[in-house]
């Protein structure tokens, strides 16, 4: 009978233990990580024995609102201007919900904050365009200093070498045309393309594309060891987060960041809300 006892008791404790590491996860996955912020550093090399460099700073998937807080927001552009980048890039998904956004007005003053010494630029996410966002998005960006790239380009001119930067319009909502994107690319040129879904990329194979950034995954926002993510966004499905090496007639560094933001649910596990730093040799 004692020994019985010591059983039940055993697998009492046990119970405790397991419902009590249940709870610990499930405020950690709701509460803690999707509130923590980290700076990931790159070292891209597009040419050997390169003697140029070039910090391009990206963030993405911002979702302002339920989940993502201007107070968030404020944090990573505090983190961002840290980074003393060169380029700033926001690959998409600045809002969740534009039309229920009750802080639209408030947004542009607080990016109108991250420096860059070259420039910034933007596309469109599908959140930018759907619910509403499309009558404010462009504006926002564009008076906060971004210039908004829509299956466009622009150029720099950097250490006597030709920066191509192409803006891919998002594919779910938008009208994206990698043909009018690509316009005028020139295989001597460094050519940089921002694209908010990854899975895009394919459509680029062909063109001298050198750096493509993206984002829209969230890293599947749940990602479990061993199994990845529980959940792939449509359009992130092939590519879905961190480094990817296509090879065509060139060679294509793919990066897919899993951004800052939720959407649809409060849960992040695997993935902390993130911004990249590209040290980019050339």
């Amino acid at each position: 009978m004692r020994g019985m006892f010591k059983l039940i008791k055993m697998m009492i404790s046990l119970g405790l233990i397991v419902i009590l590491i249940i709870a610990a996860l499930g405020i950690y996955v709701t509460y803690i990580e999707r509130k923590l912020l980290r700076v990931k550093e790159h070292e891209v090399v597009l040419q050997e024995n390169g003697e140029n460099q070039l910090k391009i700073v990206q963030f993405t998937d911002t979702q302002l609102g339920k989940y993502y807080s201007l107070r968030d927001l404020e944090r990573a552009v505090n983190k961002i201007n840290e980074e003393k980048a060169d380029i700033v890039v926001f690959t998409g998904d600045l809002i969740d919900h534009a039309a229920q956004y009750e802080q639209l007005y408030e947004v542009a003053p607080v990016l109108a904050k991250i420096e860059a010494k070259l420039g910034k630029y933007a596309v469109y996410g599908n959140h930018d365009i759907g619910g509403g966002a499309e009558k404010y998005y462009e504006d926002i960006m564009s008076e906060a200093g971004f210039e908004v790239l829509e299956n466009s380009s622009t150029t720099l001119q950097v250490d006597g070498k030709t920066i191509k930067i192409m803006g891919g319009d998002e594919a779910m909502i938008g009208w994206h045309d990698a043909q009018i994107t690509t316009e005028g690319i020139q295989d001597e040129d460094i050519n940089l393309l921002l694209l908010h879904e990854p899975d895009l990329i394919d459509d680029y194979v062909d063109y001298p594309i050198d750096l493509a950034l993206s984002g829209h995954s969230h890293g599947g926002q749940v990602s479990l060891p061993i199994l990845g993510p529980i959940v792939k966004n449509h359009l992130a499905e092939k590519y879905n987060k961190g480094w990817y090496t296509l090879y065509s007639k060139n060679v294509i560094k793919l990066f897919v960041s899993s951004g800052l933001g939720n959407t649809k649910l409060p849960f992040r596990f695997g993935n902390i809300p993130v911004i990249e730093s590209h040290k980019v040799i050339f």
